[in-house]
């Protein structure tokens, strides 16, 4: 139990501690049985697994997917991988207020305060706040800390949204303008082929179905399987790495309209003092898939 101060009150947050990576196909399997219960809170609950060391199998492996440079840093968005499993359990919990199966990613915020490498070992915790109201239903916030010693050196805020009662009223994080991209003609373009969820399901544990094969994303709305937002965000911060900094930077990506599998994309980006603005979109310019900003 950890003692937790909050408006002058003092609660006690639950405290989970994992000796190993949970068992995601089995999360999986069960909140597809389960419906949400409808809470008006969250679990008071932090999940943590302490000393976790990376495999390098895994990241070279998410190196090649992602197309960074593989080397002893960790890759800018790699941390999440760790974090997502810690996610899920949180979300797997009966007093959830959202089904785990159907809660969409729309938004992540990384900052990096210190660069990670792959001999560090390190703490990563995660829990759940700031339930809100948005346009389409209800939002919450997932956020990951990711430690090297007594230093938390990154910091990954994700947002899901659960669709339901529609509330008008309620103000939705909405990404900068676009202007300067307007100059901007051209990026590098990628094809992500049937297999790509599948693919990147195994490299981060994303076995979400709707990623995995059509006739599993049919049910839930998507006539063909997606992409996971955070291979397609990943894929841009490689294409972007080598102006970035390894440290002291926010990576802030909204997502827009999925990647229906197959497609072909391209990232545009405008390039300013401290801040990279960039966009992913449908090779044709007729969808807008994600919108990055990057600050320093």
């Amino acid at each position: 139990m950890r003692t937790e101060h909050a408006g002058g009150l003092t609660t006690m947050t639950r405290e989970l501690v994992l000796e190993g990576p949970p068992d995601l196909r089995r999360i999986y399997a069960t909140a597809a049985l389960k419906r949400a219960a409808g809470h008006d809170g969250l679990p008071d609950l932090r999940v943590v697994r302490r000393g976790v060391t990376v495999d390098p199998d895994n990241l070279a492996r998410y190196a090649r997917a992602c197309q960074f440079t593989l080397s002893e840093r960790l890759p800018l968005p790699y941390p999440h991988l760790l974090g997502f499993p810690l996610q899920m359990v949180v979300m797997s919990q009966h007093d959830f207020p959202f089904p785990l199966v159907g809660s969409i990613h729309v938004e992540n915020v990384i900052t990096v305060s210190k660069p990670l490498t792959l001999a560090d070992p390190l703490d990563v915790a995660v829990h759940a706040e700031n339930l809100r109201l948005h346009p389409k239903g209800r939002q919450v916030d997932l956020v990951t800390e990711v430690s090297s010693g007594d230093q938390t050196a990154w910091r990954g805020v994700s947002t899901y949204l659960a669709r339901g009662a529609e509330h008008p009223e309620a103000v939705a994080s909405e990404p900068p303008t676009l202007d300067a991209l307007e100059s901007v003609r051209s990026g590098p373009t990628w094809r992500f082929g049937e297999r790509t969820g599948r693919m990147f399901a195994g490299i981060g544990g994303d076995w979400n179905p709707i990623h995995v094969h059509p006739i599993l994303a049919k049910p839930l709305g998507f006539p063909t399987a997606i992409a996971h937002g955070m291979y397609s965000y990943s894929r841009c911060v490689a294409a972007l790495q080598p102006r970035l900094p390894q440290s002291g930077v926010t990576s802030h990506v909204w997502f827009r309209k999925p990647i229906r599998l197959p497609s072909t994309v391209r990232l545009r980006t405008a390039f300013e003092h401290h801040r990279m603005l960039s966009l992913l979109e449908g090779v044709k310019r007729d969808l807008d898939h994600a919108v990055l900003e990057h600050t320093w």
